[in-house]
């Protein structure tokens, strides 16, 4: 249970609250670098509560800015990019990419009136295919943005998975994305003799956590023990202050991004590699829906047409509560929910606790100790860099998010972080060799053919 104080503390971004201090420290995804295109229409945004446009400089830098002009309020979404910035569409006002007033064309020409007006502007740039937004205090100085490994392998090998906006807050998301008891029985199929396309099986369902505190966030271990007398190993990170980092077979390695928009609505991101080989697909968000009704297929299915008018406009889903998620009785007798992905059956659920989750009602057990670890972790950061100006974990230091997650079966006595560490720790492309039989042994029993299920 979270008082309701603390709750608010944890969820709350926008500017002056605690957390959105906490995240103004950071680089923030805010989508896919081919979404917005250099000399292209300015795109409607929100992060962090702001409402903003993204558009790019001549060179290609993207530019975050105010979404409204400050002459007589009209939508920067209506201007138009050019040389050394943005125009307004309704006088013409001009601003470059550091919110100055550059031109002010219905002004008389001697007039030094543009030189005194400015708008909200931030910083941004591209890394990994990635655009980012850094909207904190020191425009003139940003940190370093986090050194994700999918930045520094060939663009082949990364799948940028989905892309999706949520209609709830970004903790109760990412709280999901921490919590790996709940794999074998939201995900699960029902019959455990049908094959894994319909869904994930294991015979423990009661892990054993150990969590290792870490310089970024936490590394925490997921033991299950298997019928031959080995251990099955989930690996997870919880890296400040959005992501997820849960684990894969096959030398993948998945990423979950969840972007507090505002309060009540997050994009997430999902963002998936192989630190040796290619990834199947061309690389773009999955829409696809299953042919066979009770299989899963990765991804987030097909989004409804733009939403013209709201923030993120192409990333609204069909599969959301006024459609419960496109759940489907027929595939509900093969699956646990009749949900057509793993991913949209976690959205359905963390739907369901409301815009934001009331913790005060929740009783959490012995298997939430990452969540808690998470929660206690945030606002302890938040509330020491309110007090004294600690900066938060891992904003200093953008090469401590060169990291993986990892699954695997090991030997029972195992020690499972000295196993792993190498692979963990990006010193080592290949998978532990002396692991591979008995993880191979494991995913032909348990596991679907794609690794977009194996969470």
């Amino acid at each position: 249970m979270l008082s309701a104080e603390n709750t608010d503390l944890l969820c709350r971004v926008g500017r002056g609250t605690p957390m959105g201090d906490l995240m103004r420290q950071y680089w923030l995804p805010v989508g896919y670098s081919w979404e917005y295109e250099a000399e292209g229409q300015p795109q409607r945004v929100r992060v962090l509560g702001e409402d903003l446009v993204v558009w790019r400089t001549l060179d290609g830098t993207p530019a975050f800015t105010q979404s409204n002009c400050p002459h007589r309020g009209a939508g920067f979404f209506f201007g138009r990019t050019e040389e050394e910035g943005l125009r307004c569409a309704y006088h013409g006002w001009k601003f470059d990419a550091d919110g100055q007033c550059v031109d002010m064309p219905n002004e008389p020409a001697e007039s030094v009136f543009k030189s005194k007006v400015r708008i909200t502007a931030y910083k941004g740039a591209d890394y990994g295919g990635v655009t980012w937004i850094y909207m904190g205090p020191d425009q003139d100085n940003p940190p370093g943005i986090p050194l994700f490994e999918w930045g520094q392998i060939p663009p082949e090998n990364v799948s940028y998975a989905q892309k999706i906006v949520y209609e709830c807050n970004w903790m109760q998301a990412l709280e999901g994305e921490l919590d790996s008891t709940h794999v074998y029985f939201l995900h699960r199929r029902l019959n455990i003799d049908d094959s894994p396309r319909y869904g994930l099986y294991h015979n423990d369902q009661r892990a054993l956590f150990h969590i290792s505190e870490k310089p970024y966030g936490f590394t925490y271990g997921a033991e299950r023990h298997e019928l031959d007398g080995n251990v099955y190993w989930r690996t997870t990170q919880f890296i400040f202050p959005i992501y997820g980092m849960f684990p894969a077979q096959d030398g993948v390695v998945p990423l979950s991004i969840y972007l507090p928009v505002d309060d009540y609505h997050t994009v997430h991101m999902g963002i998936w590699w192989k630190p040796a080989g290619e990834m199947p697909g061309n690389g773009r968000p999955h829409s696809a829906l299953p042919e066979e009704p009770g299989t899963l297929v990765p991804g987030v299915g097909p989004m409804k047409p733009e939403q013209h008018g709201r923030f993120f406009a192409k990333w609204w889903p069909q599969a959301a509560p006024d459609s419960d998620f496109l759940m489907d009785q027929t595939a509900k007798q093969r699956n646990a929910t009749g949900i057509p992905t793993v991913r949209l059956q976690d959205s359905a659920v963390i739907h369901s606790m409301g815009r934001i989750m009331d913790r005060t009602r929740e009783h959490l057990g012995t298997t939430d100790v990452s969540i808690i670890r998470a929660r206690r972790m945030l606002l302890r950061a938040a509330t020491q860099l309110r007090e004294d100006g600690t900066p938060p974990p891992a904003a200093e230091h953008p090469e401590q998010y060169n990291v993986r997650s990892c699954a695997t079966v090991l030997p029972p006595g195992a020690d499972w972080e000295a196993e792993l560490d190498d692979w963990h720790n990006c010193r080592t492309t290949e998978f532990p060799r002396k692991l591979a039989d008995m993880q191979r042994a494991f995913e032909e029993r348990t596991l679907p053919s794609s690794p977009s299920y194996r969470r």
